[in-house]
């Protein structure tokens, strides 16, 4: 009778967790987002979050929470119970190259979250000034190796995206330049000649590019941009280079798979919509919306991959 008891309220408490998952979110989900206001992830999610918040019928409230480097927001994520009602919307260089750069860090981005879903990918266009010596991507790798040292490149801060993916190419080719760090924007240093390359985000290197302000040399991602279509691909020059800046989102270790698998599918049918997708390839950013499993994999890979990057090239913050 004891045991037939136990194996009930077991059974019931069961009941009622799938339950209260199945009808998820039952209030208000807070999404961390560790950049500020007008940033590329808070432009996605302001569009992203309020249809969400309309196919769950709950609101889908963002808090900026910003500062070194995106660890500040990220902490307070992974801090927040396991529960699906708070959630981080981040850039892959906070959960796959921080890690690296950051040798005391509160939280352990890997272990930390569940990757839910990569809700947009990022490419970079290498923009330089119009008057270098390289009129394209070929002559200018040949310049470069001819001439170490002698080009600068802007980004905008040691370990960030700009700085990685330019590290990445300097890699690749066997090449040699300045890194310059900027407090101001890294493309206005270009137009300003004070440094002669940069990698700039699609949202600011397309317009750049377009200009006739600085030239475009290549772009990172696997294939040449829709809006760039004079502007080949790097990969076209330096064969496997790649070079992206995913968005996407996590959950607190420990959420329930359900919840997860809840979050990914919604995000997939938001990413879906037409308007939606229209809106961020305005921006220079490509819908995406995976399975958890999916994303799960190409965190795992560009852990491992920015991490060489960054010992490759001594890359330190503290």
């Amino acid at each position: 009778m004891r045991t037939r008891l136990l194996l009930f309220l077991a059974a019931f408490c069961i009941a009622l967790g799938a339950q209260a998952q199945g009808a998820y979110p039952t209030k208000y989900v807070r999404l961390v987002i560790p950049f500020p206001a007008a940033t590329s992830p808070d432009v996605v999610m302001r569009l992203v979050g309020p249809q969400l918040g309309q196919i769950w019928g709950q609101q889908v409230v963002i808090e900026n929470r910003v500062g070194a480097a995106g660890n500040i927001g990220a902490a307070a994520a992974a801090s927040s119970a396991p529960d699906g009602y708070t959630l981080l919307y981040t850039v892959n260089s906070v959960i796959c190259a921080n890690p690296h750069l950051y040798s005391k860090m509160t939280f352990d981005p890997m272990k930390a979250f569940v990757p839910i879903s990569l809700v947009a990918n990022l490419g970079y266009v290498l923009i330089g000034k119009n008057d270098l010596p390289a009129k394209d991507l070929k002559e200018l790798i040949a310049y470069a190796k001819a001439n170490p040292g002698k080009l600068s490149y802007s980004s905008s801060g040691v370990g960030v995206g700009t700085h990685i993916v330019m590290e990445l190419l300097l890699g690749a080719t066997g090449t040699k330049m300045l890194h310059v760090p900027m407090n101001t924007p890294a493309t206005a240093a270009v137009f300003q000649g004070e440094t002669d390359l940069t990698m700039s985000p699609y949202t600011t290197g397309i317009p750049a590019a377009k200009s006739g302000k600085a030239r475009g040399f290549g772009v990172t991602l696997a294939a040449r941009a829709a809006a760039l279509p004079d502007v080949p691909a790097i990969a076209e020059v330096v064969p496997g280079y790649v070079g992206d800046a995913w968005h996407g989102l996590l959950a607190p270790a420990g959420t329930p798979q359900a919840i997860v698998d809840k979050i990914a599918a919604d995000t997939a049918k938001v990413l879906a919509m037409p308007e939606v997708r229209d809106k961020l390839a305005a921006i220079g950013l490509e819908a995406v919306g995976n399975t958890p499993a999916e994303f799960a994999a190409i965190v795992r890979k560009d852990y491992e991959k920015w991490g060489k990057v960054i010992r490759d090239a001594n890359i330190k913050l503290d």
